[in-house]
């Protein structure tokens, strides 16, 4: 037991500290947060939610080659003829008007050469009527009356002659109508600075082959004439109906007259043969006066001017 004494007396508890004020938490350097979106460092990024996208990708799309744009023919824009002015050729005109000339000369000659060949093929398909005519009238009288074995030479040979005569013509005659037609066509589509759209060989298929230039013709002249500005269209369109029903007539009459001729060939039959003769002569005569009335029609249709005719002389209604 320890002396109370000697420890001295008892000691107090120490009385509690006063309670610190809380401290403030230390400012955070740097720009605040409102001003961190504010930065020109930083820019807001845009995306999609994770459900908003899309599981199956759309695919790709592959760019095939396009096809480069081409014209059929040259265009000419701003670069037209300005012929003749002033005594000379405008700037640019010299090559154009040097083609225009020779164009409109090729297509004159070869208008000529048509009239001409069609005026030898009237002559042709006359001699052939004529020929065709004699023999008949030698098998009229060959039924009656015996006649001389010289007469039947000659009349044999005319046919032949006149028939191969006809052939060759009408050989030529085409042949320049084709020419004619492709140069009409070429000058046509020059006027509205453009180039036939059809080829060379498709021209001549439609003009050349029998049977099918009935056709073939008459749609080349329809063309032709439907891009012509200077032309009357309901005048110009009237007068190549007539030719193209006359054309086919001349047609139908020809091959009437060629299957009858043949006919009349293997039958052996004296009045067959008088037949085909007939008819080869009535197809010939009719072949003739066409080519002589087409020669005409076909320079005033397309190669001279369709303006109304001025009469010479007015009348005039007295007051």
């Amino acid at each position: 037991m320890l002396d109370s004494d000697l420890l001295g007396p008892p000691r107090q508890a120490a009385p509690p500290a006063p309670a610190a004020p809380p401290s403030r938490p230390a400012p955070v350097s740097g720009p605040r947060s409102g001003r961190l979106y504010r930065s020109r460092h930083v820019r807001w990024v845009a995306r999609r939610p994770p459900e908003a996208i899309p599981t199956i990708r759309r695919p790709e799309f592959v760019a095939r080659p396009r096809y480069i744009p081409r014209y059929v023919y040259i265009p000419q824009w701003g670069l037209k003829d300005g012929g003749l002015k002033d005594g000379g050729l405008t700037d640019g005109g010299l090559g154009n008007a040097t083609g225009g000339r020779a164009a409109a000369s090729r297509g004159g000659a070869l208008s000529d050469a048509l009239t001409r060949a069609l005026y030898v093929l009237a002559a042709a398909l006359g001699l052939a009527a004529v020929a065709h005519l004699l023999r008949y009238v030698l098998l009229i009288i060959n039924r009656s009356t015996p006649v001389p074995a010289w007469t039947d030479l000659v009349t044999s040979t005319l046919v032949i002659f006149g028939g191969l005569l006809a052939l060759g013509c009408f050989v030529y005659t085409t042949v320049v109508f084709a020419r004619w037609v492709m140069a009409m066509r070429t000058e046509a589509y020059r006027c509205v600075d453009r180039r036939d759209p059809r080829p060379r060989w498709q021209i001549v298929l439609l003009a050349v082959v029998p049977l099918v230039n009935v056709l073939g013709v008459a749609v080349l002249l329809h063309e032709a004439a439907h891009v012509r500005t200077d032309l009357d269209g309901d005048r110009t369109r009237r007068r190549l109906t007539r030719m193209w029903v006359a054309w086919a007539i001349v047609n139908a009459l020809a091959v009437a007259a060629i299957v009858t001729r043949v006919v009349a060939t293997w039958s052996g039959s004296i009045q067959t043969g008088a037949n085909g003769l007939v008819a080869v002569t009535v197809s010939a005569a009719c072949s003739a006066v066409f080519a002589r009335w087409l020669a005409d029609r076909l320079e005033v249709t397309f190669a001279t001017s369709q303006q109304d005719p001025v009469p010479a002389r007015r009348w005039v209604m007295a007051a």
